[in-house]
């Protein structure tokens, strides 16, 4: 739903028609904007940058060991083999290294693009990864758009916006909705209306169909603020919709875990909210969605805390078979199975 409105125009340069879409992250793109790799492949002009800045921030990475390397040979002649702590003290400078390079990487990275032609990817990175350097680029950017590029992109922001906003709710920092209405400049009421008015079947088709950790507390959060029951109830609609509940057990753990998940931890809240509006019916079919999700298991011990959700519900799956089977089958250490599932995860991906 959101991929085919964001589909229709340039992520660089919005008011164009888009074309095709970037090889390597997949962002849609029209002539403009569009560079080739070394195998040929069409992309956009930030991947291109990105490789080359990559190629360069090598560079820089080995002439700083250079010198660092250079720096403790000096001392240690200088203070004599006696001194050697104090010799091997540059070397500390590796810590800051990262540091030293991020506004020049940055800086690579938007080479040759302009604020307006940024702003939509990096917020499509933020969508994605939910990492809150995204996060920061973004609002940097947009205070540099003047007021009329602003008022041009405003359709186009919003449809990237509002999926990346609700898809990392609980990653964003305490002050991050005056920094949107400031940056924005627009009130705070304008902006929650963005949200439950204009995009508000994006926003539920999002947090139903394509649901983050704490999607459903952001729709909660949106229908306090807006003063719109009604939102909650279409939400809750579309969670038992005939679709969904239509499902086999396998398909609704696996397409609507993260749902399900967030319906379990707030199942109260949820229910409460069933009787705040009349949902009788929803209410009942929610209780049958919750009979039918299968939490996570509990990791029980070191090897299986590093396991995902999947494979923990694998290894518990074939325990139960074991536990069926006559005592003296023979089987796998309980270690050596459990990290048998790990190491096969990898091999079952690249199948697919």
């Amino acid at each position: 739903m959101v991929e085919a409105e964001r589909e229709e125009f340039c992520a660089f340069h919005y008011t164009n028609t888009s074309n095709g879409k970037c090889s390597t992250c997949g962002l849609t793109i029209c002539n403009l904007d569009q560079q080739y790799g070394v195998s040929a492949d069409r992309i956009c002009q930030l991947c291109f940058n990105i490789t080359k800045a990559r190629r360069i921030v090598r560079y820089v990475q080995i002439g700083m060991w250079v010198v660092i390397i250079a720096l403790v040979i000096t001392l240690w002649q200088v203070l004599g083999s006696g001194n050697i702590i104090y010799a091997l003290l540059p070397i500390i400078l590796i810590l800051f290294v990262p540091y030293i390079l991020r506004p020049l990487v940055f800086r690579l990275y938007f080479t040759d693009l302009l604020p307006k032609e940024s702003i939509l990817p990096i917020l499509r990175y933020f969508e994605a990864s939910g990492n809150n350097e995204h996060y920061k680029i973004f609002t940097k950017l947009l205070k540099k758009i003047s007021e009329e590029d602003l008022e041009e992109i405003r359709p186009a922001l919003y449809s990237y916006l509002i999926p990346a906003l609700a898809f990392n709710f609980s990653r964003l920092p305490e002050e991050w909705e005056d920094e949107m209405i400031t940056n924005l400049r627009i009130s705070k009421e304008d902006f929650v209306q963005v949200f439950t008015k204009d995009y508000r079947k994006i926003l539920i088709q999002t947090s139903v169909h394509n649901a983050q950790e704490n999607l459903s507390q952001f729709l909660i959060y949106l229908s306090k603020t807006a003063n719109d029951k009604e939102l909650l109830k279409e939400y809750i609609t579309e969670i038992t919709s005939a679709e969904i509940m239509a499902l086999s057990e396998d398909d609704l753990n696996t397409i609507y875990g993260k749902l399900l998940e967030d319906v379990f931890l707030f199942e109260e809240q949820f229910y409460e909210i069933c009787d705040e509006l009349n949902l009788e019916k929803e209410k009942t079919l929610l209780s049958q969605l919750l009979s039918r999700y299968e939490p996570p298991p509990v990791p029980k011990n070191q090897i299986e805390a590093v396991m995902t959700p999947a494979q923990l519900r694998e290894k518990r799956k074939k325990e139960r078979e074991v536990a069926s089977l006559p005592q003296d089958t023979a089987s796998l250490p309980q270690d050596d199975a459990d990290l048998q599932l790990i190491l096969d995860e990898p091999e079952k991906k690249d199948k697919k």
